[in-house]
């Protein structure tokens, strides 16, 4: 079995309509999706907005609750699992945000912003050693020295989300959900944080679930791709055939947005 792998996810939402109310449609926000990523591996998932990136990436960290499907870490099955008994998986599924801003506790200090997760997860560190821990992490993601002390809105938002990476990074994840990671920066920015990426990925063997609107940004960093509109998963395969020889109109459509 895959490192990581989803089967049949469903997200559906219901909504009230008609009069007063009284009718009720449901959105398929996600809809029989399936997948699976090797270790080490990235897929990138994409497609345009509302088409149910986000929403699954959502249910795979049950941050919201798949109307039905199931996921699978490590051969475990985890939709499954109670609260306390996947609080442990945790430290092992992380997330960075796309928005670098909204991320970040404004009333925290960056160092208190990395630390906490250690609090939370590796309990038996020593208040220096999380201290040390924080240093070689702002380091690793090549933020300046004094960045510990500082507040998030001192930084650009490319170095906000270094920040965001780094946090990820404090409890040693082993899988790793980018959700647009670098929709919100500055192109010149964006390449920077693409190839830190695919650096930390290398260094820790990390796997990606990297989450993209733009189709060539999810080739750049991408083993495999699947493509998702209006819910479904219309497209998926190797980076280079989907992108070369796609063949689902969504798909065309999506390479012909990109620029020459």
């Amino acid at each position: 079995m895959a490192f990581f792998s989803v089967q049949n996810l469903k997200v559906h939402f219901p909504v009230r309509g008609g009069w007063f109310g009284r009718g009720q449609d449901v959105i398929k926000a996600v809809d029989d999706v399936s997948f699976e990523i090797e270790r080490g591996k990235t897929l990138g998932l994409v497609g345009e907005s509302g088409s149910g990136k986000s929403t699954v990436s959502r249910a795979i960290l049950k941050l919201l609750r798949p109307t039905s499907g199931q996921a699978f870490y490590q051969e475990q099955e985890i939709f499954s699992l109670t609260e306390r008994d996947f609080r442990p998986l945790r430290k092992d599924l992380q997330m960075i945000f796309q928005d670098p801003i909204g991320s970040l506790n404004p009333r925290m200090k960056v160092g208190e912003i990395v630390e906490e997760p250690l609090c939370i997860h590796f309990k038996a560190l020593t208040r220096g050693e999380r201290r040390d821990s924080v240093a070689a992490l702002l380091q690793k993601v090549g933020l300046p020295a004094d960045a510990a002390g500082r507040y998030p809105h001192e930084f650009s938002g490319g170095q906000r989300q270094r920040i965001g990476i780094a946090r990820a990074l404090a409890v040693q994840p082993k899988f790793l959900i980018c959700d647009e990671p670098v929709s919100a920066l500055d192109v010149s920015v964006q390449a920077q944080i693409l190839n830190l990426l695919k650096d930390l990925q290398d260094e820790f063997q990390l796997t990606y679930l990297f989450i993209a609107h733009d189709l060539a940004v999810v080739r750049h960093m991408s083993d495999d791709i699947a493509v998702m509109h209006l819910g479904k998963m219309v497209e998926k395969g190797p980076a280079d055939a989907v992108c070369e020889a796609p063949q689902h109109e969504y798909t065309r459509k999506l390479l012909a947005a990109v620029p020459a």
